[in-house]
């Protein structure tokens, strides 16, 4: 009972938060000709960016998709599945939900920042830097810095600094819990958001799908057992961008 009290609280929070949106339009003229989306964990990119992925490649513009951690961590206190097969099923799933998108093979990278350690520190950075050299972006997205989720505060942080001295490149920030921990932090002024078409929506919800349908032996998710109040919110036929800079 209280579970369900939580939950409808939660909801209730969402809906508040929606109700703050403003109608700006993200502007997808804007965002330049390469967009890259950076991704704590398998199923960000999806959960908060799959309209804005499939807006851009059906007008022609580029797109990758760099995946940090390989999620090995999902299982945690679950089971006995080592994080090495989790991590290898995972990124089957960060490819099935891109080939329902329409993303090539070869615009999905995969990273091996440890899941739940993410940090600048790592090794891993001087590869992402040497990804943004070679791709040389438009435009960026990174999970909002109100996320309540260390990793993907971590992931924003890096590229902040990675792309300090880059000032042709704009900077985005996309919401995956944010709806869960509705943050307080919020730029409202700068909030932008994307009507997906009816088609997009349809694509999106497949492609979230791809990642929370496949279970593992346990019986579980291979992505782990997510909060329904926000595999719900995600689930939104808009998407909210915050633009950064």
């Amino acid at each position: 009972m209280l579970g369900r009290v939580k939950d409808w609280a939660r909801w209730m929070r969402v809906v508040v938060v929606r109700n703050k949106i403003k109608k700006k339009e993200l502007d997808i003229k804007n965002v330049g000709n390469r967009v890259l989306v950076v991704a704590p964990h398998p199923d960000d990119e999806v959960l908060g960016c799959a309209g804005l992925v499939q807006r851009m490649l059906n007008i022609g513009r580029q797109v990758d998709v760099v995946i940090l951690s390989g999620g090995g961590r999902s299982h945690a206190g679950c089971c006995c599945i080592g994080e090495e097969v989790l991590v290898a099923r995972r990124r089957e799933l960060s490819q099935s939900a891109a080939r329902i998108m329409g993303l090539p093979p070869d615009q999905l990278h995969f990273l091996d920042y440890p899941d739940g350690g993410i940090n600048y520190d790592c090794g891993e950075t001087v590869k992402l830097q040497q990804l943004i050299a070679t791709l040389s972006p438009t435009a960026i997205f990174v999970p909002h810095r109100g996320e309540g989720w260390s990793d993907h505060i971590a992931a924003g942080n890096i590229v902040r600094k990675l792309i300090s001295s880059m000032s042709a490149v704009q900077l985005y920030e996309y919401c995956v819990w944010f709806w869960y921990y509705n943050a307080k932090v919020a730029d409202w002024q700068q909030a932008r958001v994307l009507n997906m078409t009816v088609e997009e929506h349809k694509t999106k919800l497949a492609a979230i799908g791809a990642y929370i349908s496949p279970l593992a032996p346990c019986g579980n998710p291979w992505s782990g057992v997510l909060p329904r109040v926000f595999v719900n919110a995600n689930r939104w036929k808009k998407e909210l961008y915050f633009k950064s800079r």
